[in-house]
């Protein structure tokens, strides 16, 4: 009695495992940036999805050569992301971000001339985008946005009152 009794509860337990679905979803993606690294620009991001419609991440932005004169000594950026597709976190997509930036900039002095200056503020903005991802977890993404620094006195005389946020990101979903 004892041996049918196991072998009814083995036989039970393959029958559930096998009609239990294992879904697993992928919730990183370390992503590069790689339209301004062509540029001689590092920029790379980390995003977390926290659902099949959103994500959170984080992207910091360092120039390494001169080909372009950036003028930014980083770029820090966190951001919200709502997705519209109809795949897990796929297509368009709509973004609220905020945005620490560090930049050489010319300010005005008190003698009414100006003076270049390293200036750190806070910009707030919006930016909208495409993504692609791969059944291999490939993602290519596409955005454009820009936001508004809000907090250096000087904003109305800087050259860096907005800021922009784009790219071309390559990266993998895992």
């Amino acid at each position: 009695m004892k041996k049918i009794f196991v072998a009814l509860v083995l036989l039970c337990s393959i029958n559930v495992i096998a009609q239990s679905d294992f879904s697993y979803t992928e919730f990183h993606e370390p992503k590069l940036n790689v339209g301004y690294l062509i540029l001689g620009n590092f920029d790379v991001t980390y995003e977390y999805l926290l659902s099949e419609e959103s994500g959170v991440g984080v992207n910091l932005m360092v120039p390494f050569d001169d080909y372009v004169e950036w003028n930014i000594n980083y770029n820090l950026t966190g951001y919200y992301r709502f997705y519209f597709g109809d795949n897990y976190a796929d297509g368009f997509f709509g973004e609220i971000f905020a945005n620490l930036n560090d930049v050489r900039d010319t300010l005005p002095d008190q003698n009414g001339g100006e003076v270049r200056d390293d200036v750190t503020d806070l910009a707030l903005g919006l930016s909208g985008g495409y993504k692609l991802v791969s059944s291999g977890g490939v993602v290519l993404e596409a955005f454009l946005g820009g936001g508004r620094n809000l907090f250096n006195e000087f904003n109305s005389e800087r050259n860096f009152d907005f800021v922009l946020r784009a790219g071309l990101n390559l990266g993998y979903r895992f």
